[in-house]
């Protein structure tokens, strides 16, 4: 029994000192960290340099951060870098081993991020795809796909539930214009193409005839010009015309409230004077300003435009004195 008992305790301090204490794991850990940094602090130098004038050239600039990177992974001979150094210094004792490569580009890329955010124009920064300015085209619309299990048009049938449109006729499944599906000659859905209504805003179209406003344009039922959606329904089109509505003058919602007026009108999408207010008058000609005079004190328009009153005389209620 007392032999036994040895045994199991000499095999128990023989485990013990081949398995790698938590200290040597964790300087093994904290050594790698150490060449990590290192190497960010070599490329770091490195464009440090290349901005202090007047700079490196090209072929310096590749051989300053070549180095950084040999000695970070041994560059021709990988037994020489940092981190196959400490996997040998401390055999079984790393946490991780052969991570060199993943270190190393997580490395590069931080060092890239902050190059760049410091210094956008350095030339080791992407170059950005311009945002186009135009405005994309409308989308146009996708047709709703045609559910499972049910036939599409064309297709034999003998039950009109055995089709996707629910009309089966001469044997065959036809479209219907309320399905729920773009079939048949539809230019959208459950419209369009001489077969059904017509398709409201927004709806597909090939031709005017397909729109219930009759405007299409890259195959969408839009607004015409001096006309908009103001309310934003699609089922009664445009409805405000921007060129004659003094409340939507020329865009949605511009009012149009010239200075002095009692009533404005809207002409070809610009707010022109319908009448002054009492005792105002436009005697510029030029409604953008509205009735920008006072007949009853100006004494140069006393009373009416371009009467001026004599030398020392006031207008006062439209009246020279």
């Amino acid at each position: 029994m007392r032999r036994a008992v040895l045994a199991l305790v000499g095999s128990l301090v023989a485990l013990t000192l081949a398995t790698p204490s938590h200290a040597t794991l964790n300087a093994c850990s904290a050594a790698k960290k150490k060449c990590v940094a290192k190497k960010a602090a070599a490329l770091l130098k490195c464009h440090f340099k290349d901005e202090k004038p007047p700079g490196l050239s090209a072929g310096a600039m590749t051989t300053c951060l070549q180095k950084a990177k040999d000695k970070f992974d041994g560059g021709a001979t990988p037994a020489k870098g940092c981190f196959a150094k400490l996997e040998a210094k401390y055999p079984g004792g790393c946490l991780t081993v052969g991570d060199t490569t993943t270190l190393e580009n997580i490395t590069d890329a931080y060092v890239a991020q902050v190059v760049c955010t410091l210094d956008p124009l350095s030339g080791f920064c992407p170059i950005p795809t311009p945002t186009p300015t135009c405005p994309a085209p409308p989308p146009t619309p996708t047709p709703t796909a045609t559910p499972v299990g049910c036939f599409a048009v064309g297709q034999a049938c003998v039950l009109g539930s055995q089709c996707c449109s629910n009309v089966c006729m001469g044997g065959n499944c036809q479209a219907s214009c309320s399905d729920g599906i773009q079939d048949g000659a539809e230019t959208g859905v459950d419209c369009g193409g001489g077969t059904c209504p017509t398709c409201p805003l927004g709806g597909g179209c090939g031709a005017a005839s397909d729109c219930t406003n009759a405007i299409c344009m890259a195959g969408q039922c839009t607004c015409g010009s001096g006309t908009a959606n103001c309310d934003l329904n699609p089922n009664n089109g445009c409805e405000v015309s921007t060129a004659s509505d003094p409340a939507n003058c020329g865009n949605c919602g511009n009012i149009c409230n010239l200075q002095n007026t009692a009533t404005d009108t809207c002409i070809s999408g610009v707010c022109h004077i319908g009448s002054c207010s009492t005792g105002y008058a436009d005697c510029d000609g030029m409604f953008a300003n509205g009735c920008e005079v006072n007949l009853t004190s100006d004494f140069q328009n006393c009373g009416f435009c371009g009467f001026l009153c004599g030398p020392m005389q006031t207008c006062v209620n439209s009246m020279c004195q």
